[in-house]
């Protein structure tokens, strides 16, 4: 995708409630995680919210996420059941003060996963 795309899309999802970018952002986890893997879904959710591993694992506790389901997988990568991803959403929303920035970087970095069709 171009960056005219990215500039157009970040100026739609910036317009957004946080609510909204909440829905988005957790639809947007679900997705990727089913489409390019668990792994590959909690590593690009890190980035764009600035987390490292206890970092995702506490957001997601504090997101209301249970407790023991987050480990890693036999690749070495960070994982948890699909449907509770986002839980993440929830947690960021709650221990960063700059989450919303982050989870408009995390739509329009992975804006392609939403549009993806095999």
């Amino acid at each position: 995708m171009s960056d005219t795309d990215a500039a157009a899309y970040r100026e739609m999802v910036s317009g957004q409630t946080d609510a909204q970018l909440d829905a988005w952002a957790s639809d947007l986890f679900i997705d990727f995680a089913k489409r390019r893997g668990v792994g590959t879904a909690i590593a690009a959710f890190c980035r764009a919210g600035a987390l490292d591993s206890r970092g995702f694992q506490r957001a997601f506790l504090v997101g209301g996420g249970p407790d023991h389901v987050v480990g890693i997988d036999t690749a070495g990568e960070l994982a948890a059941p699909i449907f509770e991803l986002p839980r993440a959403v929830v947690g960021l929303r709650a221990v960063d003060p700059d989450a919303r920035s982050r989870l408009i970087e995390f739509l329009v970095d992975h804006r392609e996963v939403m549009s993806y069709t095999p």
